[in-house]
This record gives structure tokens, sequence and C-alpha cells, in this order.
């Protein structure tokens, strides 16, 4: 068992933009393939550049704000309820062009 007081972790930078903070419940190793169990925030006007993984599938559950997430070059705006899970080897980028912050809880699945 693992039990993890979200409220008492320290807030870190993620590892596109370390001015985008995340709290990581669960790191890497301790769950077979599992890479992160965040949460994450990004503050109006920040953003993640485009990227891709080759051997993990990202999945974002939006809690609170909206964000525009921009898969393949598709545009796609999530709001809160909303889940979106990206593929290994797609293209993608996250941000927060809107007035309030955006909160998301996110896992990576490593396939290799």
């Amino acid at each position: 068992m693992k039990l993890v007081h979200t409220n008492q972790l320290k807030e870190e930078g993620t590892s596109h933009d370390d001015a985008i903070k995340k709290k990581v419940f669960i790191k890497r190793g301790y769950i077979p393939q599992l890479m992160m169990f965040s949460s994450a925030t990004l503050m109006p006007g920040q953003s993640v550049e485009t990227h891709k993984h080759d051997t993990m599938f990202e999945v974002y559950y939006i809690q609170k704000g909206k964000a525009m997430f921009v898969v393949n070059d598709e545009a796609i705006e999530l709001k809160p309820g909303d889940c979106i899970s990206i593929e290994p080897g797609e293209n993608h980028s996250t941000a927060n062009p809107y007035s309030e912050e955006v909160t998301w809880l996110y896992f990576g699945i490593a396939t290799d």
C-alpha cells in the first residue's frame, strides 16, 4: 500500500517548463509501466510546446478551467470533466489562452 496526502506534497516544475507547477502523486518506478500520476496547473498564458513521446500514452482529465490541446494539428478545447488520451508518437501541445487557471490530473503509461 502507498498512501499519499496530496495536500502535503510540494509543487515542482514540469519537465517542459519549470514555471508550470505540478504535484507528483506516484512517481516512475513504483507501479510497472506507470511513468507518473500527477496534477498540474497552467496559469493564464502558460503553454507547453509541441512534443511527442514515442513509447508512452498520456491521459489528461480536466478538473477546473479550460485548456486548449493540439494533437496532430487538431485543436481541441477541453473543459471540466473532459478526458483525453494521447497515443505514442502523436505530436501534442497544451495551452491556457483563457483568463482563469486550468487544473488537470494526468498519468503516463510506458509501452516499452
